[in-house]
């Protein structure tokens, strides 16, 4: 987290009477959402990539060219095997 973050959420903390933590937990949950997105509910063999999107902030799906360049990865390891 740069400086210029972090002085903004002491100075959004200190304007709503919250702590630093506070107001960093919130800070950081779309990206703590999206991790768990990522890591659990992605099936990169099934090419199963679900769509998140948090308007003005965050949009994260898998497009197409990237899907069909993992499904050439995967079939050319299961050749292999």
């Amino acid at each position: 987290m740069n400086i210029e973050t972090k002085s903004l959420i002491k100075n959004i903390a200190k304007e709503f009477g919250l702590t630093f933590q506070e107001v960093e937990r919130v800070y950081n949950a779309p990206f703590e959402l999206q991790a768990i997105i990522m890591k659990y509910r992605c099936d990169r063999k099934k090419q199963i990539f679900p769509s998140l999107r948090i308007p003005y902030f965050l949009i994260f799906f898998c497009p197409e060219w990237t899907k069909k360049r993992l499904r050439k990865k995967y079939k050319d390891e299961d050749e292999v095997i």
